[in-house]
């Protein structure tokens, strides 16, 4: 399978031939043990995806993944992104929710990245790691699965705190490799094949460990790991297709000004 990056691109450059394949996929797994959040669909389970074969990973209608279902149930659960009026940065915009988050008219919403072209028309060019805005403008970040691509994600974390409200929050998840107390990083390491073997794929620079929570907290942060997937049994695990385990890191900049 392709990497999430890759899988971005599919729909915009190969229609046809993706809907094809979706249909397909909506047939082979037809049943009623999982559902997505995200669209409403069941499925007898998800379907595999990456290079790893992960089971019960990914959604046939939607093609969201395990970590888009944790977050859109954890954004109707436990923020106030829907209730209050909020300007919302968001980087590198998962398809499954960009349409999402537009139609809702509390939000005044900003969908961008690096690359645009590679998301809904729409996405706006940003380098996060020299965000082109004013300090304090943005109520809400989200910002998932990217600073693993980027050499000096501090920067990026910072520049991200940087242009957040004081009171405002972000979500900024990673893949998070729970037998590493601390993060490994090692930018000698250019060959594909062994950045691959040792980050979990080529294009990543570092795989985090259990001080993901502390880097953050040195860029200012307020950070709250918040193990959510805890709050649900084995049965809902499965039946919403989670990793058992997945955190949410939710930030904070001070002062705290209004409530979540």
């Amino acid at each position: 399978m392709l990497s999430s990056r890759a899988r971005q691109l599919i729909g915009p450059l190969f229609p046809i031939a993706n809907q094809v394949r979706l249909a397909w996929l909506r047939i082979k797994y037809k049943g009623d043990k999982v559902y997505c959040p995200c669209c409403g669909s069941r499925f007898h389970e998800f379907a595999p995806f990456s290079v790893w074969k992960r089971k019960n990973s990914w959604c046939p209608k939607c093609q969201s993944l395990e970590r888009d279902r944790l977050l859109w149930m954890y954004l109707e659960n436990k923020t106030n992104i829907y209730r209050q009026p909020v300007r919302f940065l968001h980087i590198a915009p998962e398809r499954v929710f960009f349409n999402h988050f537009k139609k809702q008219s509390n939000i005044n919403y900003f969908p961008a990245d690096k690359f645009p072209n590679a998301y809904p028309p729409g996405t706006r060019y940003i380098d996060v790691l020299n965000i082109e805005m004013p300090d304090n403008i943005f109520d809400v970040v989200i910002c998932n699965h990217v600073f693993q691509y980027i050499q000096d994600d501090k920067k990026a974390m910072k520049e991200l705190f940087r242009v957040l409200k004081p009171g405002g929050w972000a979500i900024l998840q990673v893949p998070i490799n729970r037998k590493l107390s601390t993060t490994y990083e090692d930018f000698g390491i250019t060959d594909p094949k062994e950045r691959e073997k040792a980050f979990g794929l080529a294009e990543h620079v570092r795989f985090y460990g259990l001080d993901y929570a502390d880097r953050l907290r040195e860029t200012g942060f307020q950070v709250i790991v918040d193990n959510y997937t805890d709050s649900f049994s084995e049965d809902e695990i499965f039946r919403y297709g989670f990793w058992a385990g997945d955190s949410i890191y939710f930030c904070r900049k001070y002062p705290i000004v209004n409530s979540l």
